[in-house]
């Protein structure tokens, strides 16, 4: 089973159980996995960089925002409940950002897989992470990331077994052409050898 199979397989179940709460983590490693076979198959390897550090935003931005929180939760021990609130404004504002920088990069990711494989529906989910991500701040964006994971499941089911073959550049041979050149007779013009006459002055070559 080549690379490609494989990461049809573990990007298909590992994005079916992202959504699934207690499995999440076990996705999110399977959907890395799948997507490092595409990378190498495809020999980009910026396609995994980006899956990366779209992992890593999302996880410093999380655990920033925590460490805030907890911040805020033990000074308003002393300012009556108001560090509590400044907690979990700066920890909503942060994750708002980490996500947003995240989607970002599983976008640039998604669009090159779908260039690669000739798969449209990456750039499709990758898309909508981005703008899902942007309108979390209105709530509306939780519903489109959830479609976005939808459609990110079917892309992974939707990758070819193999790498989209390169289409010749024309259907029929070409007729040798030839090399050789002569000059007119009359005026001197280099032409053709097969030329009978001259494209400057008419002449009818011997």
């Amino acid at each position: 089973m080549g690379k490609l199979s494989d990461a049809k397989i573990l990007g298909g179940i590992g994005s079916i159980l992202e959504i699934i709460p207690v499995a999440s983590i076990v996705g999110y490693i399977l959907t890395l996995i799948a997507v490092k076979f595409v990378s190498d198959e495809v020999q980009d390897g910026t396609i995994f960089n980006d899956m990366i550090y779209a992992v890593v935003a999302g996880i410093v931005g999380v655990g920033v925002g925590a460490f805030i929180l907890f911040f805020g939760a033990i000074s308003s021990v002393f300012t009556l409940g108001v560090g509590a609130l400044v907690g979990v404004a700066a920890f909503l504002v942060i994750a708002w950002i980490a996500l947003l920088v995240s989607s970002l990069f599983i976008r640039r990711a998604f669009g090159k897989i779908a260039d690669r494989l000739n798969v449209g529906t990456f750039r499709t989910a990758g898309t909508l992470y981005f703008v899902g991500a942007i309108l979390t701040i209105v709530l509306v964006g939780v519903i489109i990331l959830f479609v976005a994971y939808i459609v990110q499941i079917i892309a992974f089911f939707s990758i070819p077994e193999s790498l989209p073959s390169m289409q010749a550049s024309s259907a029929a041979p070409m007729a040798p052409q030839s090399t050789g050149s002569k000059y007119c007779s009359s005026c001197g013009t280099q032409m053709p050898s097969a030329a009978t006459f001259c494209p400057k002055c008419g002449a009818k070559q011997a």
